[in-house]
């Protein structure tokens, strides 16, 4: 990857023109980043110095994306660039760079929540349909929704539990039971744990929930309805009871979800909406001519052409499901011919872009824009609590980033501390740390051990966040005042603690610096809320952390936890001393002797095995 900085720091559309310098006509991908180092906005290009050439011009009329992009090339600080063989390539880097760094100014279509989905595991024996919230797209399964409501998924849960009898136990519970469960006796599994159905009864209930999902609910009806009078007919009365129950149940879900829709296709509409208060998206999914569901994404926040946003949001949509034959769309994607071969490949066969002019597809397109221009009243996203957290905390704008540090220990001992991150109002997993604390670093006392760790976090690689957080009252505060002024890094993060309510039912505070009374903020504020859950995480990160610990206690392993002791050391330790015990029981002159440690390791080591021996548990 190719970087462009200047020395004297400019910024803006400045930082452009000394990056075309070096910027071929290639096809590629260009990454622009903030003053701190953070990717704002990633875009792909037929030819990449033709396209960061019209950042410097302009804008042609007062659009509303034409504003968002001027407010996003003031911020521009540093130009990179990936070239690639084809626009093809650059298209897909695009969109996997897309998902790595998540940017301020593209398309995200992520919402305030994860939506469920359900996962069928084609990998076993006897498949499981579960509810899951995060898919997986590498562990082979089948996965179909999303689904608006959690509470409209259990509710369709327990109809196909009905309709097609799969079993719900984990794949743990049916390698250990032999009896079958209550689920058996209500009809709602065919107990394959106890073989009372072959692979091929069951891979054929299988098959039908499939053809369900892919819009074949009522040739699937027909085929129950079938089934059934045959074993009538047959004076398989019992078989023919539960066929019956299987097809009520099918009608009455096929009933509840006819809606008209262009003949019996498998189709999409997708549409954008535009208006002063920014950009939604609206995809309505039609699965056998049936309207099955309709999802609304708040793009306000992307910086691009209609054209662009288009693009980055189909291949978004179909990350993991897979797109149908016909997706309709209020508007072409900026290169329509690339995205829809990119959609073929994903599907497997081709998949059609089209602009409807009239007709039932037209209506379609209508339902689609009609969903994107009315807004969602489900509460306010986490693009409203970050500004309304820094509203009250009196930032200069929202925290793009936090970061939030828990200080745990067992009893005083074995200090730890555990860092959670957000980005965008979501939790950053990649942006957690986890230390240790020594006994001659603190290790015992909060505020020793807060300003160890502190010292450490502000004095690394990465770069600090728009707002740090330390769990605790005033002291803890106060104590991350000086570890800041210790630091001294570049761009230094806002600071504020947060503390328990003084009473039950009493809110958190949250304190900020050179003040002394907390932020007043209600039980109930969204900017709290998100503050508390970041504070939670990073409470059961050091928690885990905890955990981990002491299973490793019991096993030479826990000698890999502690600083300055290598398998060379640690195989040296255990053939001195003959066991794990045993080097707990030496004393740091003993370890010297015996161990061959320096005096410095050797108390570490000793603080640190000493720790493990207390019964308490996590504070």
């Amino acid at each position: 990857m190719a970087t462009t900085q200047t020395t004297d720091k400019p910024r803006g559309a400045e930082v452009i023109k000394q990056a075309l310098a070096h910027v071929p006509l290639n096809p590629g991908v260009y990454l622009m980043k903030d003053a701190r180092g953070r990717v704002i906005y990633v875009g792909k290009a037929k030819h990449l110095k033709n396209r960061l050439t019209s950042y410097t011009r302009p804008p042609a009329g007062p659009t509303w994306y034409a504003n968002k992009v001027a407010t996003m090339v003031k911020q521009v600080a540093a130009v990179d660039f990936v070239i690639t063989a084809s626009e093809k390539e650059a298209l897909l880097l695009e969109n996997t760079l897309i998902k790595k760094h998540r940017p301020r100014y593209n398309a995200d279509l992520r919402d305030d929540k994860s939506y469920p989905y359900f996962r069928l595991n084609l990998e076993h024996d006897f498949p499981r349909l579960s509810l899951v919230r995060r898919p997986k797209l590498s562990d082979g399964a089948q996965y179909y929704g999303p689904f608006g409501s959690a509470g409209a998924a259990r509710q369709t849960m327990y109809l196909l539990q009905r309709i097609f009898p799969l079993r719900r136990c984990s794949d743990h519970t049916i390698r250990n039971r032999a009896r079958p469960c209550l689920d058996y006796e209500t009809g709602r599994c065919p107990a394959p744990c106890a073989e009372k159905i072959s692979k091929q009864d069951y891979a054929g209930l299988v098959k039908q929930m499939q053809a369900f999902f892919a819009g074949q609910g009522e040739e699937l009806a027909k085929r129950l309805h079938e089934e059934m009078d045959q074993a009538a007919q047959a004076e398989r009365f019992e078989e023919a009871a539960l066929l019956r129950d299987r097809w009520q149940a099918l009608s009455r879900t096929l009933e509840r979800q006819r809606v008209s829709a262009p003949q019996e296709e498998d189709l999409d509409a997708v549409a954008l909406h535009h208006s002063e208060e920014g950009v939604r998206l609206a995809q309505v999914r039609v699965r056998g001519g049936q309207v099955v569901g309709s999802r609304v994404h708040d793009l306000s926040r992307a910086a691009q052409e209609p054209g662009e946003t288009m693009s980055q949001a189909l291949l978004a949509l179909y990350e993991v499901a897979v797109p149908p034959p016909l997706v309709l769309v209020s508007q072409m994607p900026a290169d329509p011919s690339l995205v829809a071969e990119v959609l073929g490949e994903k599907a497997g066969r081709k998949v059609e872009l089209r602009l409807p002019q009239r007709g039932e597809k037209r209506k379609l397109m209508d339902m689609a824009q009609l969903n994107a221009a009315q807004p969602r009243h489900e509460g306010p996203g986490p693009a409203a609590a970050l500004a309304r957290l820094g509203d009250r905390l009196g930032l200069e704008r929202p925290p793009e980033t936090m970061e939030c540090l828990d200080i745990s220990h067992l009893g005083g001992s074995l200090t730890v501390a555990g860092l959670s991150a957000m980005q965008g109002g979501a939790a950053d997993k990649n942006a957690y740390r986890r230390y240790k604390v020594m006994g001659g670093e603190g290790g015992g006392d909060d505020y020793a051990a807060m300003a160890h760790v502190l010292a450490r976090r502000l004095g690394g690689d990465d770069p600090p966040p728009d707002l740090l957080i330390v769990d605790g009252g005033k002291g803890q505060l106060a104590m991350a005042v000086q570890a800041l002024a210790a630091a001294a890094p570049e761009h230094p993060p806002a600071l504020a603690s947060i503390a328990k309510g003084r009473a039950p039912g009493e809110p958190d505070r949250i304190y900020l610096p050179l003040r002394k009374n907390p932020v007043n903020l209600k039980a109930g504020d969204p900017a709290l809320l998100l503050v508390m859950r970041l504070r939670d995480e990073a409470h059961r990160f050091a928690i885990s952390y905890h955990r981990l610990l002491r299973k490793k206690a019991l096993t030479r392993s826990i000698l890999e936890e502690v600083p300055g002791i290598g398998p060379k050391k640690r195989s040296r330790l255990l053939k001195s001393f003959g066991s794990l015990a045993a080097v707990k029981k030496a004393g740091p002159e003993e370890l010297q002797d015996r161990g061959g440690l320096d005096q410095t390791t050797a108390q570490r080591l000793a603080s640190f095995l000493a720790a493990l021996d207390t019964a308490h548990g996590p504070k």
